[in-house]
């Protein structure tokens, strides 16, 4: 009975263009995965060891993506179309890793030992980030959003999650295995492959008709319209915790386990593997309930708990359990968010993309803010202190609403 339901969950939820988006996306996330957890230890240990430059790199790479995200709209998707712009930014990744591998393999064993030299080299890969997510990020939610059915579409989100959170139970544990023993390079080397086989789903994909309208002006005009306030601090709320669980985090349990590449891994994996079948029963069941706010606001306080419990972790066993609550919290959390999210999208009707310029442009900042007070906290208290700081960020996600943003 159970399997019988499960099958007809599934074979529901993946219509042809769901499809298409969804190899896509968990291509490119099988990459990002191998990798998520180790490039910012790997630029932590580049950078000798500086967490401040760290942050700093990922701030910079904000800062230009805010600045031009309306440009690369006007610039890129709406003359190349969406489909080549997405096609486009695999490329730009794929360049990307090739770039930290020749850094890892050709540099390092150089003598390029000053901070200021190693800096340097890390310029073109901070254009190559910009650059993918100019030509992926916009195109690619403007997809989903277009592309999907609004009826099913929080168990389609909740489907493509599960997958990922599947991918990342594995893809920390090999990447751990790969590095203890083969080392960065054959890391790079393999995110690069996966990269570039997420093409095809992208080339298979129909053309979305959407052309971003609004000038440069009235974009920032409408990101800070007093209609528009609750809907920013949301996605603000959620880009600056973002930046403590994927830059901070990761450097703080290598610490903690002392540089134990495996151990990050194994424990990173079993965390996740925990969660996948929740994930996949929050979705299905929050397509039935007329008020997906509700759920919001219940899983943000659930959430931000998480980060609390993170800033008393102090060994091993504690990583454990206080990631898997965070975990679990965060499908009650998240699953709702993204479904709102993409509802309201959807919503906008063809100014889907100018909607969607909006919450990156928000999430933007957010980051930056955050980036910007952990610069600030670091040479002042313990690293855990940054997690409290992502507990307040989260729980303004619950603010989330569905005014539409196009009208004054």
């Amino acid at each position: 009975m159970a399997k019988h339901w499960r099958g007809r969950l599934v074979r529901k939820n993946l219509t042809y263009n769901f499809k298409m988006l969804y190899f896509a996306r968990i291509t490119i996330n099988s990459a990002t995965q191998l990798m998520g957890l180790f490039l910012p230890i790997f630029l932590y240990q580049f950078l000798d060891f500086s967490l401040s430059l760290v942050v700093i790199y990922y701030l910079i790479i904000d800062l230009l993506y805010l600045g031009l995200v309306v440009y690369g709209c006007r610039g890129i998707m709406n003359r190349r179309g969406i489909k080549k712009s997405l096609q486009l930014s695999i490329l730009f990744g794929a360049i990307y890793y090739g770039l930290f591998f020749f850094i890892n393999h050709y540099l390092l064993a150089g003598d390029f030992t000053a901070v200021g030299s190693k800096i340097w080299w890390l310029v073109p890969t901070i254009f190559l980030s910009l650059l993918f997510r100019l030509t992926h990020w916009i195109p690619f939610h403007t997809s989903l959003a277009t592309l999907t059915d609004r009826s099913i579409r929080a168990s389609q989100l909740s489907f493509l999650e599960a997958t990922i959170l599947a991918l990342g139970a594995v893809m920390p544990l090999v990447a751990g295995l790969a590095l203890e023993y083969l080392g960065y390079s054959w890391l790079f080397l393999l995110a690069i492959i996966i990269y570039l086989l997420s093409w095809l789903p992208f080339s298979r994909l129909p053309q979305v008709e959407e052309k971003f309208s609004w000038s440069y002006g009235e974009t920032w005009h409408r990101l800070f319209s007093k209609k528009n306030k609750d809907s920013f601090l949301a996605y603000a709320g959620s880009g600056a915790e973002s930046v403590v669980g994927s830059v901070v985090w990761p450097i703080f349990i290598w610490q903690l386990l002392s540089g134990n590449y495996w151990q990050v891994g194994a424990i990173s994996s079993i965390i996740i593997i925990v969660t996948i079948v929740l994930q996949i029963m929050v979705g299905y069941f929050l397509d039935r309930l007329p008020n997906r706010r509700r759920w919001l606001r219940y899983g943000t306080w659930l959430y931000s708990l998480g980060w609390i419990l993170k800033a008393l972790i102090n060994n091993a066993l504690q990583v454990f359990l206080f990631s898997t609550y965070h975990n679990l919290s965060r499908v009650f959390a998240k699953t709702p968010f993204d479904a709102l999210n993409y509802d309201i999208a959807a919503d906008h009707g063809h100014y889907v993309d100018e909607y969607t310029v909006i919450r990156e442009m928000a999430i933007a900042i957010g980051k930056a803010i955050m980036s910007i007070l952990i610069l600030v906290v670091i040479p002042l208290m313990p690293l855990r202190w940054v997690f409290i700081v992502a507990a307040l960020a989260s729980l303004l996600m619950s603010l989330l609403n569905t005014e539409e943003i196009y009208n004054d």
